[in-house]
């Protein structure tokens, strides 16, 4: 309906045609210019249920005669309520006048009352009013449709996302822009703007940010935005692939306000800028998976296949004989609002643009590959200088974007250390992969750093498992049995003994208990695991089966 409004006439100009010069306009002067887009006949009031919004009502004035004023003035109102555009009526020869009470109601609604020449046919009203609405939306259809041949060209002949946004701020005189989610950018022709492009897109960040919108919906959204003291409606116009939403089309009205014609427009042009956002993906999925490939190469047991790749590496721009190490980025497949795979695969395909986008700024040599869960990422360092400090400030850049621009999934960040030689990659990664694990286990911070997990380095190594595995059960185990037979929290006293430095008074204070019962539970505790806890070793064995326990997930 929104486009046929545009395409409609207003009761000015009815007026103004053949079939109306004989007839004149006698209450609801107030809305001379309400817009006509069909026109209707009553042939009695039932047809209040079917009237439509900016319909034209034709009657005679038999109605007004049968009823008493009370259901005339009822009338009147039900029309207005119905938001008809107007009511044109053969008053004589029913009546010499309508009530003043309906002439007064029409001009305090701002409803317009027509009284027509008792000598013109209905037909000979609608025929040349439908004519002229349905000149006007074949005229509309056809600007629509060159519209969108002109968009299309832009594509075929080259032209980019840019050229189009360029092409729809001429046509419709606003300055447009398209935001992209995907790569998180915004894409605009800065000849068409009357302030600077970061003001509305800050503006626009914060109307999603405080929930006015979400962005996720797939329907046109309209709203008022204040920038520098001036107020001005935008419309986005979302862009949709695969039944989830890329971007908006974002038009900016800053004294001509949004037509219906504009919006479709934009959303003629959104369709065709999903058509590039895909071609832009499916360039970078080519890209990841040729990179997925190399880096598999570098990692592998087969030294074949493993030379091969190191002899590639030039492609890549990287040198055999430099440092190089990896982080680890792991995301939470099980965080809430994920509904399915693909919902996963395009936020990790989102984490690498936004990893690209850092690491270009920084000037790194790196390459980024998907592996299960993860993104991997390789940096190449020339020399074995200040390389934890770079490291450093790159994780901590990449961490905040993750945190800004990716919503509520949950992540973790793992840090390898670095290797000499590019043969030695697959060191970086298993001390990356084991960060992530202990961040699993028993580490709450987002950012693990292999370098720092201390004694955990060399208990998570795997040829010890076994070995870690019999300490806990010749140490811990009789504990955590008697703990599942008794019911009983033996190995939690256990641990806030340890959290607390062996001091009793502050366990008891800490466990809400009293001191004779932690007294009691530590005796207890001797007695269960033949260890004296006030012998240094015995304490280092236990302290350290607990830890045993926590990474293995006994």
């Amino acid at each position: 309906m929104g486009l046929l409004k545009e395409t409609g006439i207003s009761i000015k100009e009815a007026l103004e045609m053949d079939c109306l010069k004989k007839c004149k306009l006698i209450a609801g002067f107030e809305g001379y210019n309400n817009v006509i887009y069909r026109v209707n006949v009553m042939a009695d009031s039932e047809i209040l249920n079917w009237v439509s919004e900016d319909e034209l009502l034709l009657t005679t004035a038999y109605f007004f005669k049968s009823v008493e004023v009370k259901k005339q003035l009822e009338f009147i109102r039900s029309l207005k309520k119905k938001k008809l555009a107007g009511i044109a009526i053969k008053i004589y020869p029913y009546l010499e006048r309508l009530p003043k009470e309906v002439l007064e109601l029409a001009n305090e609604l701002k409803l317009p009352i027509i009284e027509l020449d008792y000598a013109i046919a209905f037909t000979d009203i609608m025929g040349p009013i439908f004519k002229k609405i349905f000149n006007r939306q074949g005229m509309l259809l056809q600007k629509v449709e060159n519209l969108h041949n002109n968009l299309m060209n832009i594509i075929l002949t080259g032209g980019e996302v840019k050229d189009i946004v360029a092409t729809l701020s001429k046509i419709l005189s606003k300055p447009i822009l398209v935001s992209n989610n995907y790569f998180d950018e915004y894409i605009y022709d800065d000849k068409f703007y009357p302030f600077h492009y970061h003001e509305i897109t800050m503006e626009i960040e914060k109307l999603i940010n405080n929930n006015v919108y979400n962005k996720n919906l797939s329907k046109t959204y309209s709203s008022n935005l204040n920038i520098n003291g001036e107020t001005y409606e935008i419309i986005m116009v979302p862009i949709i692939l695969k039944n989830s939403v890329y971007g908006h089309v974002i038009a900016v009205a800053e004294q001509k306000s949004v037509t219906s014609f504009d919006i479709v427009s934009m959303e003629t042009g959104s369709t065709i800028i999903a058509l590039e956002f895909l071609k832009r993906m499916s360039i970078q999925d080519v890209e990841n998976r040729y990179s997925a490939e190399f880096f598999q190469d570098i990692i592998s047991l087969d030294k074949i296949r493993k030379d091969k790749a190191i002899e590639r590496a030039k492609y890549y721009k990287f040198d055999p004989q430099k440092y190089f190490n990896i982080i680890n980025i792991y995301f939470n497949k099980k965080t809430s609002g994920i509904g399915n795979e693909y919902d996963f695969n395009q936020y990790k395909d989102k984490g690498i643009y936004l990893i690209n986008k850092i690491c270009k700024e920084e000037g790194n040599k790196y390459l980024i590959t998907n592996k299960g869960d993860s993104l991997i990422i390789m940096f190449m360092w020339n020399k074995n200088k200040n390389i934890k400090g770079k490291i450093k400030t790159l994780v901590q850049k990449m961490d905040k974007s993750i945190k800004e621009k990716m919503g509520s999934i949950e992540y973790s960040i793992g840090i390898g250390r670095p290797y000499k030689g590019i043969d030695n990659v697959y060191k970086s990664l298993k001390d990356a992969d084991k960060a992530i694990e202990a961040r699993k286990t028993f580490i709450n911070d987002t950012v693990i750093d292999f370098d720092n997990l201390g004694i955990y380095k060399i208990l998570c190594h795997d040829n010890l498992r076994d070995e870690l595995k019999r300490f806990f059960q010749s140490t811990l185990l009789p504990l955590c049995e008697y703990d599942e037979k008794r019911d009983t929290e033996l190995v939690k006293t256990l641990e806030v003994y340890f959290q607390m430095n062996g001091n009793l008074k502050r366990m008891s204070e800490h466990l809400y208990t009293h001191y004779n019962t932690i007294l009691y539970r530590i005796n207890r505790i001797c007695e269960i695991t033949k260890m004296n806890l006030d012998d240094e070793a015995d304490r280092f064995n236990l302290e350290t089966a607990l830890r045993i326990k926590r990474i293995m997930g006994i």
